[in-house]
């Protein structure tokens, strides 16, 4: 017998997409104020602690797998570099001010 075995996709994905559409999410880590991250590493097929330390330094992420979150969350691709380019910047900014102290 033949079974057509789908993924069924986190319905927070639908949420995060029209936050971000609306203007509300502006940084990639608000993401996931409303996404798990387990979620999201489990759906692009990473573990949780190569997931958390991209998480930590966002420059690490390679953009295929940002292309691919964007795909998840079904926003333009474009969308997703400018949200984690915001998160870069605003984690340079924290660690510019740790390092002048």
């Amino acid at each position: 017998m033949y079974f057509l075995w789908t993924m069924i996709k986190d319905k927070r994905y639908t949420v995060v997409k029209n936050l971000i559409e609306s203007g509300h999410i502006t940084l990639f880590r608000q993401i996931f104020d409303i996404l798990p991250k387990s979620v999201v590493y489990r759906d692009l097929g990473m573990n949780n602690a190569r997931f958390t330390n991209l998480m930590e330094n966002v420059e690490l992420f390679v953009v295929s797998d940002l292309f691919r979150i964007a795909d998840l969350i079904e926003i333009e691709k474009m969308k997703i570099l400018e949200i984690m380019f915001n998160q870069f910047g605003v984690d340079n900014k924290k660690s510019a001010g740790r390092k002048r102290k």
